[in-house]
């Protein structure tokens, strides 16, 4: 619905919508929609619309993926200059869950996982102050955002099989989070 309304209100599909007012303001290069696999790049999403409209993978870099978790950190301003509305970095962590969910579901906004308080059920790690926010793909990428400590953590992974028999998704996100809180606890900025 999103890329429908995109395209209806630009004449572009979204991703030359996003490519011109947003990755190549940001200087974001290494992030784009392809239809191949890169071996730099990690896969964001892939249901995407590309540059026809086709389908087609969001794919970032390390480094892009990292800077777009220091936007949402410095809520847009790069280099002194604002690109974006300050409010479009707000509205995308404000927590959107319906207040009426049970207080042990996790927190989110858009396309933020948000720390208000500890939750087992949540993705970020219980040791995350609050106003902490990531983001995860679809293959086990993720970015943290962790404001209180002014720090941006990146998680690259190209998970394209199934994980191992055991493995739990849930603990291994949250000790992610919890291992860079631990590492920035004592270093406020």
């Amino acid at each position: 619905m999103l890329i429908k309304i995109i395209h209806k209100v630009f004449l572009q599909p979204l991703a030359v919508v996003i490519k011109e007012r947003v990755l190549e303001p940001y200087q974001l290069l290494e992030t784009g929609w392809r239809k191949d696999n890169h071996e730099s790049l990690v896969w964001v999403n892939d249901s995407c619309a590309g540059e026809q409209g086709e389908e087609a993978n969001l794919f970032v870099s390390t480094r892009d993926l990292g800077f777009w978790g220091y936007l949402h950190l410095t809520k847009g301003n790069y280099e002194g200059k604002q690109i974006l509305p300050t409010s479009i970095f707000e509205e995308t962590i404000k927590i959107a869950t319906p207040a009426t969910l049970d207080d042990d579901l996790p927190r989110n906004g858009f396309f933020w996982w948000v720390q208000d308080r500890p939750q087992a059920s949540s993705e970020l790690g219980g040791r995350l102050p609050k106003g902490s926010f990531q983001s995860l793909g679809f293959y086990g990428n993720a970015v943290l955002v962790i404001p209180e400590y002014n720090v941006v953590a990146v998680r690259m992974l190209n998970q394209l099989n199934r994980n191992p028999a055991g493995y739990d998704y849930l603990q291994d996100i949250q000790t992610f989070g919890n291992m860079v809180c631990d590492c920035f606890a004592g270093i406020k900025t």
